[in-house]
């Protein structure tokens, strides 16, 4: 349980492998790369997270995290999605052009 535990701590340290945004309310994407251990061995994989909408609050003057998001918000959303869709798709693994050569093209 400790070995995920510091893998935890470390991944929460670490950077983002492409973001996207942010735009208006913070509203961005990231694509993080995370590493699992399988019966062959470590492998990585992706994983997006979306950034929550950003608003201050009228009383405190604070920024706060909102948990949902607007409709305006939408076109901003799709966008940033789609732009982490295009990022995985044309931006292959490490292990993935071990495996794939030249003959992938």
């Amino acid at each position: 349980m400790a070995k995920h535990a510091d893998k935890s701590r470390a991944a929460a340290h670490s950077r983002p492998a492409h973001k996207i945004g942010p735009y208006p309310g913070g509203i961005g994407v990231a694509v993080w790369l995370n590493s699992i251990d399988t019966d062959d061995g470590p492998r990585q994989v992706r994983s997006i997270t979306i950034s929550p909408r950003r608003y201050r609050d009228s009383e405190t003057g604070e920024w706060r995290d909102a948990s949902s998001y607007r409709v305006g918000d939408l076109p901003a959303l799709i966008f940033a999605l789609q732009k982490a869709q295009e990022y995985v798709y044309t931006t292959p693994l490490a292990e993935e052009n071990d495996e794939a050569g030249d003959e992938r093209f």
